[in-house]
């Protein structure tokens, strides 16, 4: 970070911290952090084992024409490993996925190594990336290596045996591991599960160096949420914003002003150019578990039907955007896959509308510099307690968003300076200057995007 970059965002934080400036104040336009090739591309996270009645990594490679229309960039595979000692479908499809078997297997639920390189290569070849979820504190009881090594586990996690980072030997075959799906299917990162818990912060700070020997230009998520996980990692989780959008807001009815607040902060606190997920959803979330609480895991009970609203927002904010298969459908069903229980799969006919908001936000996200790369600022309204406006712009590509984060229609009037020229509105390609004038229904929306470059073929 620049000197003059760390000036400003200390007296930033100072000022914010004693509320003297307003929220007017734009936020920087850095490049993003993470490899050139994951600039601006959506986060598609997948549950191999229920993506359809049949699961599979052939059920995804049959659907990448839909997730391509959706403008999908990276696929997220939850672990592909055997969750279970026995290797009965059964037993591999009831068990918890993050509770690891073998490293370096392939659950055969899922499919074959084959099949999952297979995979990687027809989305490699259709312009998406792959990274894969990877469960290093812990593992299942019957794991391979610790039938052979006892030694490589050492107190417990989650109430399961915790892997031993203390033994070299242990913490090679780890770091090995990790390099075995990079060399062997040729995945483009990782999501690192419980990345903040010990021993794991030191750990990864020496790993990360070493796959990217391996393939340098690797992306790597960490299931974290602070600033001392950037560099290192590319990406952690916006928890906080979340906790404010659930919680504060649709639960509580707080003031949409709040998620202002948490941006500039953040913009205060984090390095330039590092990436905050944002996200409604995702396999915790979806059994209704969060890290501020038990949480509906309904997406229509969570969000109160203002789910659309909040996706806009989440495609759109400052840093990028992921969501977990079905959201795009609005799936009313819980995918308890995580946890051992009876499991279910997604009816990908259903809710065709979110299907097209999805697809149109994809692109929005994917394409437009001012939305992945782009500066932020807040504009006041008269109504700052429902409305939420923010401006993204990078050179001559802005973006508007207007938002009405309460269930009841809201009438107002936007009092900063509002970006010149004509807009084209991305839901009903109505095309004109801004107008000042909000008249939005309960949970309503609009874009209004200016000279967003044609889309790139990859």
């Amino acid at each position: 970070m620049s000197s003059r970059n760390q000036f400003v965002r200390q007296t930033a934080a100072v000022l914010l911290a004693f509320g003297l400036i307003a929220g007017v104040v734009p936020g920087f336009a850095a490049e993003p952090a993470g490899p050139e090739w994951s600039w601006g591309l959506p986060i598609y996270q997948i549950a191999t084992r229920y993506y359809n009645e049949t699961g599979g990594f052939k059920e995804i490679e049959k659907d990448i024409p839909r997730l391509k229309s959706l403008h999908v960039g990276i696929i997220y595979l939850m672990p592909v490993h055997p969750c279970s000692d026995d290797m009965s479908r059964d037993a591999q499809m009831r068990g918890n996925n993050y509770q690891t078997a073998d490293f370096q297997g392939v659950n055969p639920a899922m499919g074959s190594l084959q099949d999952y390189k297979d995979l990687v290569r027809a989305l490699h070849a259709n312009g998406m990336y792959v990274i894969q979820d990877f469960v290093p504190r812990h593992m299942h009881p019957g794991n391979n290596m610790l039938k052979l090594h006892p030694d490589w586990a050492k107190g417990e996690s989650w109430g399961l045996p915790a892997w031993n980072f203390d033994n070299p030997e242990a913490k090679q075959y780890m770091l090995e591991s990790l390099k075995y799906w990079i060399r062997e299917v040729d995945i483009d990162g990782y999501r690192i599960d419980v990345a903040g818990m010990d021993p794991l912060p030191k750990v990864f700070k020496e790993f990360i160096p070493e796959l990217k020997k391996v393939k340098p230009d690797i992306f790597m998520l960490a299931e974290a949420d602070g600033p001392q996980f950037h560099p290192h990692y590319d990406m952690t989780y916006d928890w906080h914003n979340l906790k404010t959008l659930i919680v504060e807001i649709v639960q509580q009815g707080g003031s949409a002003s709040r998620i202002d607040e948490n941006i500039r902060m953040e913009l205060a606190k984090y390095p330039d150019g590092a990436l905050r997920m944002r996200h409604l959803d995702n396999h915790d979330l979806n059994v209704g578990m969060a890290p501020f609480g038990k949480i509906p895991g309904n997406m229509d009970e969570r969000f109160k039907g203002g789910q659309k609203a909040f996706a806009v927002l989440a495609a759109t904010l400052p840093g990028k955007w992921m969501y977990f298969m079905g959201n795009e459908i609005n799936n009313p069903r819980r995918i308890p896959h995580a946890w051992g229980k009876d499991y279910d799969w997604i009816r990908w006919e259903e809710n065709p509308e979110f299907t097209k908001l999805y697809s149109t936000l994809g692109a929005i996200h994917r394409y437009n510099p001012a939305v992945w790369g782009g500066s932020y600022r807040y504009l006041n309204t008269t109504r700052n307690d429902h409305l939420f406006v923010m401006e993204r712009k990078k050179g001559d590509n802005v973006v508007l968003v207007v938002l009405n984060l309460s269930a009841s229609q809201t009438v107002g009037t936007i009092s900063d300076a509002l970006p010149e020229g004509d807009f084209t509105e991305a839901f009903t390609n109505g095309t004109g200057p801004l107008s000042r004038d909000v008249d939005l229904p309960g949970w309503g929306y609009r874009v209004y995007v200016k000279d967003t470059p044609p889309r790139p073929s990859r």
